[in-house]
């Protein structure tokens, strides 16, 4: 099973791809694409293409999105919102929010950036699930 863990942080969209048979987990793949500019359509349709392009190479069967609240005190920003509706416009198999005490409950990664960790954390919460 492939599971695309997610996060987004500022104009920034963090992945990382886990290739999960049985017990065994493996990072196939982490990478970060970027929205320049979150009111130009060109920017819009540039990072629509830049996902497109991703989900086509990692070939997920689940997408793990670390929850980001979209009201309140620590809502989301307007650029993480747009990437999030792209994503999840342009996704073909399942998303799943993964929140964030379910992030902080999993272990970080070996050998992958800081920035990389919430959205490896958010794969393996949802292959903890998986595996339940």
């Amino acid at each position: 099973m492939n599971i695309l863990g997610v996060e987004f942080e500022a104009k920034k969209l963090n992945y990382v791809l886990l290739v999960c048979d049985g017990d065994e987990v493996n990072i196939a793949q982490c990478n970060r694409l970027e929205l320049s500019e979150t009111r130009s359509r060109d920017s819009l349709r540039a990072f629509q293409n830049a996902v497109t392009t991703m989900l086509n190479g990692t070939q997920p069967d689940i997408i793990a999105i670390k929850d980001k609240p979209e009201s309140g005190q620590m809502r989301a920003g307007s650029a993480a919102l747009k990437m999030e509706g792209i994503l999840l416009a342009s996704a073909s198999c399942d998303v799943e929010f993964v929140s964030g005490k379910r992030i902080n409950a999993c272990d970080a990664g070996d050998g992958i950036k800081a920035y990389h960790q919430n959205a490896f954390k958010a794969a393996a919460a949802v292959h903890r699930k998986q595996a339940d």
